[in-house]
């Protein structure tokens, strides 16, 4: 069975035979800091015959809860589903995100999730992953709660540049004052953008 790469709702995923590793988050210019547990992911769906997936969210949630004064993006969603397939990755799962989805309880967060990925085996998440109704989750809790729903729960430690975290907002922040040179150090790639001229 040919594999989607890229698919918009769990249901289109479910056929998926052999065991999911999937790394969940934003992923917002695929920059170094997300490349630890992207390629966390991608190793050990390798290392064990399964597949590679991400789960990343579209819209960002800021345009929700701040539609006045959205987070500017580094990258559109088209070019990180394509950067991410670029890296390695076979599935990437874009998931709608809206005011129902956003007012999960934490506490349901894995449950659900295994039970619309049913070969869900393991979930790869930064060590600062929040998730659930007002961001009450974090990795203590997605382990207890992963480990009830029979998931295995990989945290991986930020990744840090010059003592600070490697971080999407630091990119933002480099990039609205100019400092290209700083965004690629911290992207780990060069960094472009394009459009009509």
């Amino acid at each position: 069975m040919k594999l989607p790469a890229t698919v918009e709702r769990f249901e289109s995923a479910v056929e998926l035979t052999r065991p999911l590793h999937l790394a969940i988050g934003m992923f917002d210019g695929v920059h170094l800091g997300h490349m630890t547990v992207i390629e966390s992911a991608v190793f050990s769906a390798a290392q064990n015959g399964g597949t590679s997936g991400v789960l990343t969210f579209d819209p960002h949630p800021s345009r929700i809860f701040r539609p006045e004064d959205p987070t500017r993006l580094i990258m559109p969603i088209d070019r990180k589903c394509a950067r991410l397939h670029g890296v390695g990755v076979e599935l990437v799962i874009r998931k709608q995100f809206d005011r129902a989805y956003a007012s999960l309880e934490a506490e349901k967060f894995a449950e659900q999730l295994k039970a619309e990925l049913p070969c869900l085996q393991a979930v790869y998440v930064g060590e600062n992953f929040r998730f659930g109704k007002a961001r009450a989750g974090d990795v203590a809790l997605l382990v207890e709660t992963g480990r009830t729903a029979g998931l295995d729960v990989i945290s991986v430690p930020r990744v840090q540049l010059n003592g600070l975290p490697i971080s999407s907002t630091r990119i933002r922040e480099a990039l609205r004052g100019g400092d290209i040179e700083r965004v690629n150090e911290l992207l780990g790639y060069h960094y472009f953008a394009d459009g009509p001229v």
